[in-house]
């Protein structure tokens, strides 16, 4: 048929270039002409030639069916997509079950509070990661009078002292807390106070994990400064934050006690109360006015914790601790990946060969054969999937090893508990995943459609997130239910990966639903055109085949 279209159309083609170019026609003789209208028309033979070709067309279309058409054309459209949603949705369930509340809760089991590596931070709140740390502060000894004697007789300590008895001799020491200045050493006593005291440096277990000896620390030049002996035994240990506090809560009563003494002669007070009443004159001083006070301990504070930062996050074994510990948490990551992947398979294979059984009965007349067919098939399907478990056993091993440093470092800062750290796991898990959708998108996608698919991603990893912070409270809930104490933690991660994946699925349609990227409107009216496109072709073949008869027609 193709060969006789072609055939007409250059016909046609021959027709139109003839008719443009000058034509001899050559005339019949006037007889002949005469004769022939002299004879009469066969009607009858003209209506059956025409009566065969059968060309009844209406051209004519409503406002009202082109709206029908479309509606109908939207509704297969966006009917195709829910069934592929509905067919998704058993997948996501099956991935939210098996992979983070199922292999990743049996995982979790390694997690830690704190993590894995061993901070400042976490050791000041007694959470070690690691036995050796926690055995060594043990083994720290308790502050007494002749280990206080100690960090007094170091050189740094004594030279310091020294010139300060030098600069009080010629008037030019003043108070480091006050800005008083010392007047003689038999009048006004003095003694070089530990800012951070001695006894808190001493039972740091920060400085301990650092492994800095606590002399030199407590005798730097920043921590020692001169104060009124009364004040600086009254100060003790005491942190200044601290200090500063209780003192100005305690600025009313003490106002009142100084009112009471200088109201009374300089000659009826007692020698303590005039001891009284300067030390609280020192304490009101520094109340009204901490400043000072507050800056040097804040200018010894920070450089105390940067020798220790120095001294443990610099240390070849911190750096061994953080890279071992990230090549763990990368391999339990890969292997919960990828073996997921395969079980998710598993599961949706098996699920489907039990839908084919209940449909099409049984294909052999035993058991056997049947269950080893069907199993053949399955073990086919999940084997096939290799490549797929490779890779995402690749992105889990870079998840985890990302989310073991975020959590290192949110360590230093905070103490994190084990469920966080399942969340950074799923939560780069899903980040890894858009990232790569957003970069390397499947052959045939766009940077918009790629995007679009990462929002969805990201989207399902923030309820994954959001069902491992849940599920706490859901497992405490289920183990209260009399019968269910040894089966809760399955219980609670069945459902909360249930729930867990029909609210991704659901968020999923949401976001296809709202469409912000607009690819999905986008797809809709490529599938519109390219309908058209096919209903066009269909047009066109109809028509070739009406200028075929005609032709055919014709040529009778």
């Amino acid at each position: 048929m193709t060969d006789r279209i072609d055939r007409f159309k250059a016909r046609r083609q021959l027709q139109a270039k003839l008719r443009e170019e000058p034509t001899l026609v050559a005339l019949p003789e006037s007889a002949d002409a005469l004769a022939m209208l002299q004879q009469s028309i066969d009607s009858q033979r003209v209506d059956l030639a025409f009566s065969a070709l059968s060309i009844d067309f209406d051209t004519r279309v409503s406002e009202a069916e082109v709206d029908a058409a479309m509606l109908d054309f939207t509704k297969t459209f966006n009917g195709e997509r829910f069934d592929q949603l509905i067919t998704d949705s058993r997948r996501e369930v099956l991935q939210a079950v098996v992979v983070p509340f199922g292999l990743g809760k049996v995982l979790s089991v390694y997690d830690k509070v704190g993590g894995n590596v061993d901070t400042i931070h976490n050791a000041r709140k007694e959470v070690y990661a690691t036995e050796e740390a926690r055995n060594n502060y043990a083994k720290v000894p308790p502050m007494d009078k002749a280990l206080r004697k100690t960090f007094d007789r170091d050189s740094r300590y004594v030279d310091k002292n020294r010139r300060d008895t030098t600069d009080q001799a010629s008037g030019d020491l003043r108070d480091a807390y006050t800005g008083e200045i010392f007047g003689p050493k038999q009048l006004d006593k003095r003694n070089l106070d530990h800012t951070i005291s001695a006894a808190e440096i001493h039972r740091d277990r920060g400085r301990d994990l650092a492994g800095l000896e606590a002399i030199p620390l407590a005798n730097s030049a920043s921590n020692l400064n001169p104060t009124k002996e009364r004040f600086n035994q009254s100060k003790g240990d005491q942190k200044v934050e601290i200090l500063v506090k209780r003192l100005q809560q305690g600025a009313p009563a003490r106002l009142e006690r100084i009112a009471e003494l200088q109201s009374k002669p300089a000659s009826e007070l007692t020698i303590k109360e005039r001891n009284e009443l300067k030390l609280n004159l020192e304490k009101q001083t520094i109340a009204d006015n901490p400043e000072m006070i507050l800056t040097k301990d804040k200018a010894a504070r920070e450089e105390y914790e940067a020798k220790l930062s120095d001294a443990h996050y610099k240390s070849e074994k911190f750096k061994k601790n953080v890279i071992d510990t990230s090549m763990k948490e990368g391999g339990k990551m890969a292997f919960q990946q990828a073996f997921g992947l395969m079980l998710v398979e598993f599961f949706a294979a098996t699920f489907d060969e039990l839908q084919d059984f209940y449909r099409n009965g049984a294909a052999h007349d035993r058991w056997w054969p049947e269950l080893r067919s069907r199993m053949e098939r399955v073990a086919c399907r999940v084997g096939s999937k290799w490549k797929e478990a490779l890779a995402a056993g690749g992105a889990g091993f870079v998840a985890g090893v990302l989310s073991n440093l975020i959590t290192v470092f949110l360590n230093t800062l905070m103490t994190t508990s084990k469920r966080v750290i399942r969340m950074f796991r799923e939560g780069f898990m899903s980040l890894l995943r858009a990232l790569k959708t957003l970069a390397m998108p499947p052959k045939g996608m766009t940077f918009r459609e790629g995007a679009h698919e990462a929002l969805k991603v990201i989207g399902a990893g923030a309820i994954v997130i959001g069902g491992v912070a849940l599920e706490e409270f859901i497992e405490k809930f289920i183990l209260t239910i009399p019968g269910l104490g040894l089966i809760g933690s399955v219980v609670s991660a069945v459902i909360i990966g249930a729930l867990t994946g029909i609210t991704s699925v659901f968020v999923v349609y949401l976001i296809d639903r709202l469409d912000p990227l607009g690819v999905n409107r986008s797809r809709e009216l490529k599938t519109l055109h390219e309908h058209l496109d096919r209903e066009l072709d269909a047009v066109m073949v109809r028509n070739d085949g009406l200028l075929l008869r005609l032709e055919a027609t014709l040529e009778c």
